[in-house]
């Protein structure tokens, strides 16, 4: 199988690296790609992944032309910005499976208004919330809603648009810088305001879908804001750890009823067949019953990089059969064991981060037992690696001690004002 996998990050560093340890795969090339993905080999074949440096996540002509020269058998998107622009819909034109939603599905994450209005119309529990155009419609939203509220931008805005608001003062700071200063740009247009749920425990799910099934896959539990105890700003991620809570029996059901069986007959009246990945980010509310936050349509990051730990089946075939429609239960197995997986962010991060600094201490990392780092943003010069984004890389462990591995092993890592949150997974002390 010729796979062709989107992606530079360390969710895309995950994927390929579960993909390449399918004997289904038989050439692998990722666009993109980085340096470190670039190291990766087959276990078929013993061949390096192909990286395509300079091509954009959203060139999808380019990606797609790319694709059909390569004969490609499966494209696989990493981030939310190549289904937005229509990647998928470019590669099922050319005949090439996706193993993802097409544009308008993809609206699900692109657009929260959209996903907010898809959730009210089906009947599919989330907080409440109001969609507004002006900064005097969401502060007046915020002035009934003194407890709390959710500032969520419209567009997207790598992971970082969806501002937790305790009081009216951090509302209209939060309203302020998307709407007023445009922090993020277009993408502060308009807001989602929602009520900011509280006592519950919020819980990352995976779902694999095709035209016929959906399937639950594994759970985590990420952490989203910078600070020890959640404090602070929100970031694209920082680290996380699977499986979350165990899901009750009832639980379970409510998922799928309330969920899954509504999100499908929602796409069935919005008129597009969804494939791929739905990832619903979940609040459980304890006797209310579960609460939708939010709609993803793609893997999380890094919560690819934690779960994909766990995974002991065949992600080639898996991707495969969710773009042809093929899809079986069997296909999912996953380890019983823990893993953990912890962020090292640059200096600055979620704000504009310093980067260009080196990094040393991964080989040593490496070999502390169950360990496995995921370049989320490094080059590498002349045999050293430098820091090039926020997040420069994820450190992952699995097993028993998977945290204090974990922690072990990010401890090796000098990067100059380099950081990372010292409480994720504090249960499994």
């Amino acid at each position: 199988m010729k796979i062709c996998v989107i992606g530079e990050d360390g969710r895309g560093h995950a994927i390929v690296r579960t993909l390449a340890k399918s004997e289904a795969v038989s050439e692998l090339t990722c666009l993109p790609g980085s340096h470190a993905i670039g190291l990766e080999r087959l276990i078929s074949n013993g061949n390096s992944v192909r990286c395509i440096p300079g091509v954009k996540v959203t060139d999808a002509k380019v990606i797609a032309d790319l694709a059909r020269e390569a004969r490609a058998d499966l494209v696989i998107p990493g981030p939310e910005a190549c289904l937005e622009a229509q990647v998928g819909d470019l590669c099922r034109t050319y005949g090439i499976p996706f193993a993802g939603p097409c544009s308008r599905g993809a609206r699900l994450e692109t657009s929260k208004a959209f996903q907010f209005q898809f959730m009210r119309d089906n009947g599919i529990p989330c907080p409440i919330g109001e969609i507004c155009e002006t900064a005097s419609s969401a502060r007046a939203f915020a002035a009934k809603h003194w407890n709390g509220v959710a500032v969520k931008a419209d567009g997207l805005a790598f992971g970082k648009g969806v501002l937790l608001c305790k009081d009216t003062v951090a509302a209209s700071t939060a309203i302020n810088r998307l709407m007023v200063n445009r922090e993020y740009g277009r993408a502060g247009d308009r807001v989602v305001m929602q009520e900011l749920l509280k006592g519950g425990i919020e819980i990352a799910l995976h779902v694999i879908t095709d035209n016929r099934s959906a399937f639950l896959m594994e759970t985590a539990c990420d952490y989203k804001r910078e600070g020890a105890g959640d404090t602070g700003d929100n970031t694209g991620g920082i680290g996380g750890y699977s499986p979350g809570p165990l899901l009750k029996p009832d639980t379970l059901f409510k998922i799928r009823e309330h969920l899954l069986e509504r999100w499908r007959r929602g796409c069935q009246e919005e008129g597009f067949v969804y494939r791929g990945i739905l990832y619903p980010g979940l609040m459980l509310m304890g006797e209310i019953g579960i609460r939708v936050l939010e709609f993803n349509a793609r893997f999380g990051d890094p919560e690819a990089q934690i779960f994909l730990r766990r995974f002991t089946g065949d992600l080639a075939k898996l991707l495969y059969a969710s773009a042809t429609d093929t899809l079986d239960e069997s296909m999912l197995s996953w380890s019983p064991e823990p893993s953990v997986g912890i962020v090292l962010c640059s200096e600055g991060y979620p704000r504009p981060p310093k980067i260009g600094r080196q990094i040393t201490g991964l080989e040593d990392a490496i070999k502390i037992p169950g360990v496995e780092i995921f370049h989320n943003g490094t080059l590498k010069i002349n045999g050293k690696w430098f820091s090039n984004a926020g997040r420069i890389v994820t450190v992952t462990a699995i097993g028993n001690d998977a945290r204090a591995n974990a922690y072990e092993a990010i401890a090796h890592i000098q990067c100059e004002g380099a950081w990372f949150r010292p409480d994720i997974a504090e249960h499994l002390r």
